[in-house]
């Protein structure tokens, strides 16, 4: 007899079936489960190695920005392309120390065109009988002295001090450096004629040359009129970097005012106002000037005036004087290297105090020191006397300046 009968027999089957159809259909749940949680592993995340991924811990302020360090280098002007260099962005609006009102706007370099390489001839003396220094040949004797010019008889200044504040504030008095060489200029030599044009006479015969330095700031000018009133060269403002962005700007008027000048016999002179705070931004701004003249020859330098901002941060206030003055001398290399002549430009504060006027021998000075008379007592080529001064063609006030070199006849 068997040990099930039929019933038991067919129950348990069903039984087996059913724990075997359980089976399977837990282990496709796993799988589905399985299969779930790898397709969720495979989505993309970024790696450590992929450089495209943002990393999430990483600030705004942390990302990495331009690399501007390439060096920059001695180029033509067609490889400046120098209409393609203009920035429209509104410039920024510059409180300037010193004896200026707005932005660079009276500043002015010029190049060197047949001038020699010092701006002076063989023997040290022009053709009009002035030295680099503005002395003639028989008013230096042998040690660089005036024959007629004792340490006493400039105008505020002693054997060992001199004021560096501008006219109408506070006196500073800082010594006098021994080493620097000095400008030999008689104060009595000097004369305010026709109302306000400064002059320097030697033997009786003026050797000075009366100019103006202008930006956009000065509006249209009549080139023709400023020519019969008597002005023999304009600095002009080529632009500037803005003291904040750091942008390079071309001055509204330059092309304008250069042309006016050549059509009416205008000797020229530019300058750039500067912010740059290392030796390549000089050299940007230097090439920047180069590719302004456009091979265009000028007879005044190409002046680097750089300068401090009022109630305002800039971007060079920081800077050491051996920073400025290295700034300052690549810009004059790449100036020289395609035949202008460099100029520096700074008040009385700014030369004593925020650049090493001792390294600097051998270049030329444009002093900012308004007033008939000055108490810088180191050598310097022209002078900004005036901020508020008048000539026909110029609408409203205009900078004045006087050259003791004469450019012109180099």
């Amino acid at each position: 007899m068997s040990m099930f009968d039929d019933d038991s027999y067919n129950e348990g089957v069903n039984v087996g079936k059913r724990i075997v159809l359980g089976s399977i259909l837990a282990s496709l749940a796993v799988l589905g489960i399985l299969a779930g949680t790898v397709a969720m592993n495979n989505k993309k995340q970024p790696s450590k190695n992929d450089n495209n991924a943002p990393d999430p811990y990483v600030k705004a302020s942390e990302e990495a920005t331009e690399d501007n360090s390439e060096s920059a280098e001695k180029r033509t002007s067609d490889e400046l392309s120098f209409w393609n260099m203009y920035d429209e962005e509104e410039e920024e609006q510059i409180l300037v120390s010193g004896n200026r009102k707005k932005d660079s706007g009276s500043k002015n370099g010029v190049s060197k065109n047949g001038v020699s390489r010092d701006g002076i001839s063989k023997n040290g003396v022009s053709k009009n009988g002035v030295s680099r220094n503005g002395v003639s040949k028989n008013g230096v004797s042998k040690n660089g002295v005036s024959a007629n010019s004792a340490s006493g008889n400039r105008t505020g200044v002693s054997a060992n001090k001199f004021n560096i504040s501008p006219e109408g504030a506070s006196p500073e008095y800082v010594s006098v450096n021994a080493i620097i060489p000095k400008n030999e200029l008689v104060p009595e030599n000097f004369k305010m004629v026709s109302g306000n044009r400064l002059t320097y006479s030697q033997s009786g015969r003026n050797v000075s040359h009366f100019g103006i330095d202008v930006s956009k700031y000065n509006g249209t000018v009549s080139w023709n009129s400023v020519k019969k009133d008597g002005v023999e060269y304009a600095l002009l403002r080529v632009g500037s970097r803005g003291y904040s962005t750091g942008n390079i700007l071309l001055d509204e008027s330059f092309q304008q005012n250069l042309r006016g000048c050549r059509e009416n016999g205008i000797d020229v002179g530019v300058y750039f106002f500067s912010q740059a705070i290392n030796t390549n931004e000089a050299i940007e701004e230097a090439n920047y000037c180069v590719a302004s003249l456009s091979g265009n020859a000028i007879r005044y330098p190409v002046i680097f005036d750089s300068e401090e901002i009022l109630n305002d941060s800039y971007r060079t206030e920081n800077l050491t004087p051996a920073e400025l003055t290295s700034i300052f001398k690549a810009f004059a290399d790449v100036v020289k290297a395609y035949g202008y002549t460099p100029m520096f430009a700074g008040t009385k504060e700014q030369l004593v105090k925020r650049v090493d006027l001792q390294s600097m021998n051998g270049y030329d000075i444009w002093l900012l020191d308004t007033g008939e008379k000055t108490e810088y007592p180191y050598r310097y080529c022209i002078r900004q006397y005036s901020d508020k001064g008048r000539v026909k063609g110029i609408n409203g006030e205009v900078n004045l300046d006087i050259c003791l070199i004469s450019y012109a006849e180099k």
